[in-house]
C-alpha cells in the first residue's frame, strides 16, 4: 500500500511540476512578446532638461504635494503646495529672482486645507492685482473628510497679508478647485470676472464665475456643469482637472485629463462665446496625453508650453499590473494655431520636454510662469527617492530646445 501512496505521489508531484513549467513558459511568453515602448507611441522628440536647470526646493518631509505657482506684478514668485497628498497643511514659499526662496507664515486656517491648493493673479481693470488661492473640500472617505464645497484666500498686498479661508458652496463636493481660472471678456474687452472651473467624484465638471461686488467683496456664482451637452462622454472618460488657454483669437481652448484611460488619451474642445458652449470633446495625440495640465504662451517665442504629468494609456507587457507607461512630469512645446486647427488624430507640436523624471506617475501637477523667456515651472514627484516625493523647482528658455 505504501508502495503505491508513493508511486501516485510522485505521479502528482510530476503533473504538478510539469503544470508549472508550461504556465512559466506561457509567462515569460507573454512578458517578451507583448512588450510595449512608450516611443512606439510618440511622434514628437522628447529631449530631456539638464540636471544643472533643476532645484530642490523642498525634501523636507516623507510626501510633499501638487504644487501651484504664480509671478505677481512686482516680480514675487509664490509657490503653495500641501505636506501631503492632496489635503495637508499648506506650505508657501517665495522669491524675488525664481531660485532662491523662502518659507513663509500661513494664515492659521491654511492648515486645514483638504485638497491640492490652486493660486491665480487677478490683473483688476483698474489696474491694481489681487491674489487668490483656493482649495476644494472633497470627501475622503479614508480621512473621514466630507464634502464641504470650496474654500478661498484673497492678498490685496502682492502677497504679504492673507485673508483666512472662507467657504462657500458647502456640501459641494469639490475636486482641484480651480484647476483653471480665466478672465472674462465682454464687448471684446476684459472685466473683473474670471471662470473658475472644478470636478466632482462623479466626474461632472462645474464652471463658477469669480467676481467682485460694490463693497468690493469676493463673489462666487452658483456652480453649473460646464460640460453637460456631453455628458455621455464626460462620464465615459471620465474628464475632470480642466484647463483652458485663451488663443490670440479669443477662442477658449480646453484640456482635460481622461481618468478612465482605457487606451483612450486626453481630450480637447473649443469655445468662441466666453465658455457659455462647447465643442463636443476630441481625443488628442498621445504626445498630449496626461493628466492636470498647466499652459502659458512665451511670447518671447511664440510658443504654447503645456505642463502636464504624462499618461500614455497602455502597459508595458500583459502582465504590468501598472496601465499606462510615462516619462513622467513633461512640457509640450508647440504653436497656439496647431492647437486651434487640430483634427483628430494628426501630430501636433514641436518636441517634448522631459523636466522631471517619474516613472510611478505619482508627479506633474504644475506651476508654471513666463518671465521674458525665462521660464520657471515647479511640481512634485518622486524625482530625488522612489519612496518619498519632493518639490523640484527648473529653469530654462525654450530656445534652448527647439
Amino acid at each position: 500500500m505504501f508502495k503505491n501512496v508513493s508511486k501516485r505521489y510522485k505521479i502528482f508531484i510530476i503533473s504538478v511540476s510539469c503544470v508549472l513549467l508550461a504556465l512559466a513558459i506561457v509567462l515569460i511568453t507573454l512578458f517578451y512578446t507583448t512588450q510595449n515602448n512608450i516611443e512606439n507611441y510618440l511622434s514628437l522628440d522628447v529631449l530631456h532638461l539638464p540636471q544643472e536647470n533643476k532645484i530642490d526646493l523642498d525634501s523636507s518631509s516623507d510626501y510633499l504635494g501638487q504644487p501651484d505657482m504664480v509671478r505677481t506684478k512686482t516680480g514675487k514668485y509664490i509657490v503653495v503646495y500641501p505636506e501631503g497628498h492632496g489635503h495637508g497643511s499648506l506650505i508657501m514659499q517665495t522669491s524675488m529672482d525664481g531660485k532662491n526662496f523662502t518659507k513663509q507664515e500661513c494664515p492659521e486656517s491654511w492648515k486645514n486645507s483638504q485638497e491640492v491648493p490652486t493660486i491665480y493673479t487677478l490683473d483688476r481693470i483698474d489696474g491694481s492685482q489681487y491674489i487668490i488661492l483656493i482649495s476644494g473640500k472633497p470627501y475622503w472617505v479614508a480621512d473621514n473628510l466630507k464634502a464641504d464645497g470650496f474654500q478661498y484666500s484673497l492678498s490685496k498686498d502682492d502677497g504679504e497679508t492673507w485673508s483666512e479661508f472662507t467657504t462657500v458652496y458647502s456640501p459641494m463636493d469639490c475636486i482641484v478647485a480651480m484647476s483653471s481660472l480665466t478672465q472674462l471678456k465682454e464687448n471684446g474687452q476684459f472685466v473683473d470676472k474670471w471662470m473658475g472651473t472644478f470636478h466632482t467624484h462623479k466626474f461632472v465638471n462645474y464652471k463658477t464665475i469669480l467676481s467682485f461686488d460694490e463693497n468690493d467683496n469676493v463673489v462666487w456664482s452658483e456652480p453649473e456643469p460646464i460640460l453637460s451637452e456631453y455628458r455621455e462622454i464626460e462620464k465615459k472618460n471620465k474628464l475632470c482637472e480642466i484647463e483652458i488657454i485663451r488663443a490670440h483669437n479669443d477662442t477658449l481652448i480646453m484640456l482635460t485629463r481622461n481618468e478612465a484611460r482605457g487606451g483612450k488619451t486626453s481630450m480637447i474642445s473649443y469655445s468662441n462665446d466666453e465658455g457659455e458652449s462647447w465643442t463636443k470633446p476630441v481625443y488628442l495625440p498621445y504626445d498630449l496625453s496626461g493628466d492636470r495640465f498647466s499652459a502659458i504662451y512665451d511670447e518671447t517665442n511664440d510658443k504654447v508650453l503645456i505642463s502636464f504629468r504624462q499618461i500614455i494609456p497602455h502597459k508595458t507587457n500583459a502582465l504590468s499590473m501598472t496601465k499606462f507607461m510615462t516619462y513622467g512630469w513633461v512640457l509640450w512645446i508647440g504653436n497656439m494655431d496647431d492647437l486651434l486647427s487640430y483634427n483628430q488624430g494628426e501630430t501636433i507640436g514641436d518636441c517634448l520636454l522631459v523636466l522631471g523624471e517619474d516613472s510611478s506617475g505619482d508627479c506633474g501637477y504644475s506651476g508654471l510662469v513666463d518671465e521674458n523667456g525665462n521660464i520657471t515651472a515647479v511640481s512634485y514627484g518622486h524625482f530625488l527617492s522612489s519612496d518619498k516625493s519632493n518639490i523640484m523647482l527648473t529653469n530654462f528658455r525654450v530656445e534652448d530646445f527647439i
